[in-house]
């Protein structure tokens, strides 16, 4: 792909996006080694927008309560990783974190997660999406793969998940409740490969 139409797909579609976060090298092309920006969340949530699908709070009127927040514990890689929240009482909502990538010859993306505990009981799904931007231009719960719970192992696990899509896209990694609970899980070291 070249320049020109990595740019000028990148403002196209700049709606619920911070702008376009694949970087390029002086040939065109999209630079292997940093396929996301801040994977591990070592600078915050620089590169990434907060993106949420929340139900309204039947006493306030306004969405769920939710966050998302650098944490220095627990941490796969490195300094810092990324914990969600969501006020999960009213047993739905996704939060999640995204960014426009180049996905021409990815076929992975591949997340750790942390389980403070194992459950027979699925209280949040990990909520994946890597593929083009929809035509509405943001993404909604509906888009994510939710199917692999979160609470199925204690500690960190890693979860890859099949890309099948081509030119600039969004890569998203999240949060979505099942259970009628507040919950807070953490995300870390985000790979595309």
């Amino acid at each position: 792909m070249n320049r020109r139409r990595f740019l000028a797909a990148c403002g196209a579609g700049t709606v619920g996006l911070a702008g376009c976060a694949a970087p390029v090298v002086d040939d065109g092309t999209t630079d292997p080694s940093a396929q996301v920006v801040n994977p591990g969340f070592e600078d915050g949530l620089r590169g990434w927008l907060v993106g949420r699908d929340l139900p309204t709070d039947p006493n306030t009127g306004l969405p769920v309560e939710s966050s998302a927040r650098v944490v220095s514990d627990p941490v796969a890689a490195g300094d810092r990783a990324l914990q969600f929240f969501i006020d999960g009482r009213q047993d739905d909502g996704t939060i999640w974190v995204q960014q426009a990538a180049v996905l021409d010859g990815i076929d992975t993306l591949s997340v750790s997660v942390h389980s403070p505990e194992e459950s027979f009981n699925t209280i949040t799904n990990l909520a994946a999406y890597a593929g083009p931007r929809p035509e509405r231009g943001w993404l909604r719960e509906a888009d994510f793969d939710t199917t692999q719970a979160i609470e199925n192992h204690a500690g960190w696990r890693r979860f890859d998940y099949p890309v099948d899509a081509e030119d600039v896209g969004i890569v998203a990694v999240g949060m979505s409740v099942i259970w009628e609970t507040e919950v807070a899980r953490t995300i870390d070291d985000i790979a595309l490969s």
